[in-house]
């Protein structure tokens, strides 16, 4: 899967030039022989920690309780949703900029309780006792691990704790997620933008203490799924068997599309991961074809067997349901088809019921197709060349999948 991931990419940078890998990043005031160097080139790789529109990352700068929010919110890979989140804070309004930073990192934050009033005291510096509950909190420990606060007494400034987060903190010590200096936690030390890096570095991708050599039982069969949604989030493409796929396929700004170099292949099919094995009459597909200066030709396949299939895919003036049966072979055969007017974002259904096959688009029906003999089970995600050979003057994506078969 990686091997057919990294030939995407490549290709696709040639053909599209759409910046898929971003270089390491490099900041003109954190040299090589900088101490969290690793650790910062590391975490901005990854979108956690950024630098500053002047090229700069300003490793010594103090972190704000509010920005530190927006930082937890990159570590724990959290969506952000902007409906119907409600206020805690008293000084953290829905108009703050980091509102619904704030809110959606709550589990892994600290607060402030007057009365039956809360503060988040967004413009105050975070400091280590703050880090150190987030960081417990993030990775699971306050679950799995038992504090043991005698450990808190081999800091001479252990009284200077929180109370309420003297747990966390002896957590994160017995863990090793931090560490004192010179017999000291300085838990009410603001930290940097370079230490935030070193500590969440640590935490996220420099652990290795739980590791122990195991035996595995004999492998079942695994179980395989029988619905899936997927909003290509994830980029290795987890619910589908690449190593089957027609077609070099991959992950784009969190949509999937398909290009190929091989100048005779006109069909691209990306197969679900799924339990073929039930003999599923019923079942449904929907995706969404979204178009960027292209005529759409994307949609779903179904009735997989052998390299031929059942498609619906959506055209600039209608949605076809057609018969591929080579995927080196540019000609189809037609079976039905429905008017429809292409948009930029079109939300395709498909419902399979034995041999009835019905369409529907924008959550509207479309047409139904009767005695479309079921000849195979593989399904999944399919585009013609004609969707993507212009990129990036003209493109397909696809997004927003979900499969549901019924019993």
């Amino acid at each position: 899967m990686k091997r057919v991931l990294s030939v995407f990419l490549a290709i696709l940078m040639i053909l599209t030039l759409v910046p898929f890998v971003q270089a390491a990043p490099s900041f003109s005031d954190v040299p090589r022989s900088h101490w969290a160097y690793k650790e910062i080139t590391e975490m901005a790789a990854k979108g956690i920690i950024k630098g500053y529109e002047d090229g700069k990352f300003r490793p010594n700068n103090q972190v704000t309780r509010a920005e530190f929010a927006k930082i937890m919110i990159a570590a724990a890979g959290v969506d952000i949703r902007k409906n119907k989140v409600s206020q805690t804070f008293v000084d953290v309004p829905k108009s703050h900029w980091a509102f619904l930073y704030v809110e959606h990192a709550k589990p892994y934050l600290t607060g402030y309780k007057s009365g039956t009033r809360y503060y988040y005291k967004p413009d105050q510096y975070a400091v280590r006792e703050d880090i150190a509950v987030a960081l417990v909190r993030l990775l699971g420990y306050d679950r799995t691990h038992k504090a043991d606060q005698d450990v808190l007494k081999r800091f001479r400034d252990h009284e200077r704790i929180s109370p309420n987060l003297r747990p966390y903190i002896a957590i994160a010590i017995q863990t090793n997620l931090m560490k004192g200096y010179n017999n000291e936690f300085r838990p009410l030390d603001p930290i940097t933008r370079a230490e935030a890096a070193s500590l969440l570095y640590r935490a996220l991708l420099d652990r290795n203490d739980d590791e122990t050599k195991v035996v595995f039982p004999n492998p079942d069969k695994p179980e395989l799924p029988r619905s899936v949604s997927d909003n290509f989030s994830d980029t290795e493409l987890k619910n589908w068997d690449t190593d089957h796929a027609v077609g070099t396929w991959g992950v784009v700004n969190k949509q999937v599309t398909a290009i190929s170099t091989e100048k005779n292949l006109h069909h691209y099919f990306l197969p679900l991961i799924w339990d073929e094995d039930k003999n599923t009459k019923r079942y449904e597909l929907t995706v969404d074809v979204n178009v960027s200066g292209s005529d759409g030709l994307g949609g779903v396949y179904f009735n997989g067997k052998n390299g031929a299939a059942h498609v619906v895919f959506v055209n600039k003036d209608r949605v076809t349901l057609a018969r591929v049966e080579d995927a080196k072979d540019a000609d189809i055969d037609v079976i039905a088809s429905g008017s429809y007017k292409l948009k930029t974002s079109n939300r395709l259904k498909v419902v399979v019921d034995g041999d009835s096959v019905s369409i529907y688009m924008n959550d509207q029906f479309l047409f139904r197709q009767q005695k479309v003999k079921p000849e195979g089970t593989k399904l999944g995600l399919y585009l013609q060349r004609n969707a993507t050979k212009d990129a990036p003057r003209s493109i397909t994506y696809l997004d927003n999948f979900s499969f549901t078969a019924q019993p």
